[in-house]
């Protein structure tokens, strides 16, 4: 299989990013961009140079309704797919682009603080340990890597299938409340906490020539993900791509 690089993963995700915004825009399918991308609109105007994905938000309602219409309209070449992973993706059916996808978050209320919130929290990360294959555990400390095993025994005996419908059932389960968290982000993403009025005005942004909607509140919202100094870039040692080794 021909390996992709950064640019041929960029102009695919672009392609990517195209028919799920028009399909969007067709149906008043709220999104906006988000960890990244997000990052990558506001100091890039597009990509991250060295990112290798594209990070969208919807809450459990809009996405309810795009996993239900995007099938029907997307371009042939797409998929809305879950694949091996709890988060659902978009990507080519070609398997020579694979390396290629839009991940897709998604906001669920959360329980309330306390013992309840902890429990719910864990039971995710349990979850995600279940689903979790093809782990490279070198790029784990020791305590992460003994967690990671034993929740991947623990998966075995049950399906895929099941493991991720039961994944569905548990970040569905609260259905009110201010709280809310990117119930599928991986790991401590996930633990970022929301609160609905920091997506509830969207904005129009530049992304490699493409609009795409952004929160108003941008600025609040990067700095939660990456800090203050959210505008100042990386050492070039830690510029990389996560999913592809260039």
């Amino acid at each position: 299989m021909a390996e992709l690089n950064l640019q041929d993963i960029h102009a695919e995700l672009l392609e990517q990013l195209r028919d799920i915004t028009a399909v969007c825009q067709r149906h008043g399918i709220r999104y906006n961009m988000m960890c990244g991308s997000l990052l990558g609109a506001v100091r890039h105007h597009g990509f991250i140079p060295w990112d290798d994905d594209v990070d969208l938000l919807m809450t459990r309602e809009e996405f309810t309704r795009f996993r239900e219409i995007y099938p029907r309209e997307c371009d042939p070449r797409f998929e809305l797919t879950y694949l091996n992973t709890w988060t659902p993706r978009v990507m080519n059916r070609d398997p020579e682009k694979a390396a290629a996808f839009t991940d897709l978050f998604i906001l669920d209320h959360c329980p309330p603080p306390g013992v309840r919130r902890k429990l719910w929290f864990l039971r995710l990360h349990l979850l995600q340990g279940m689903l979790k294959r093809n782990t490279d555990y070198s790029r784990f400390g020791l305590k992460n890597r003994i967690l990671l095993r034993a929740t991947h025994l623990m998966g075995l005996p049950f399906t895929t299938r099941w493991k991720t419908k039961r994944y569905e059932k548990v970040s569905t389960r609260y259905t009110s409340g201010d709280d809310l968290c990117m119930s599928n982000g991986a790991f401590e993403l996930m633990m970022h906490i929301w609160h609905p009025d920091q997506f509830a005005e969207l904005i129009d942004a530049d992304f490699e020539g493409q609009t795409v909607k952004i929160p108003a509140r941008w600025d609040e919202v990067l700095t939660e993900l990456f800090g203050p100094d959210y505008m100042t870039p990386p050492p070039e040692s830690e510029r990389v791509a996560k999913h592809l080794d260039v």
